[in-house]
């Protein structure tokens, strides 16, 4: 089981840039296998991001 707060949003960010360079310098070599895999946790860290980001919508919504 993962769990994470908005306090790490920071870092889910930076480690998704870093994913991002990953997959692109893979492609660029023909490395597809190695693009794919790292695809899927691009995927991961943008559905941890968006629902972060949803849950700071939520409650600054409700502190205002």
């Amino acid at each position: 089981m993962f769990i994470t707060t908005r306090e790490f949003l920071p870092q889910h960010r930076q480690q998704r840039e870093h994913v991002i360079q990953i997959i692109s310098a893979a492609e660029a070599r023909g490395q597809q296998r190695l693009a794919e895999m790292n695809q899927q946790v691009l995927g991961n860290l943008n559905r941890i991001i968006h629902a972060l980001d949803q849950d700071d919508e939520a409650e600054a919504a409700d502190a205002g």
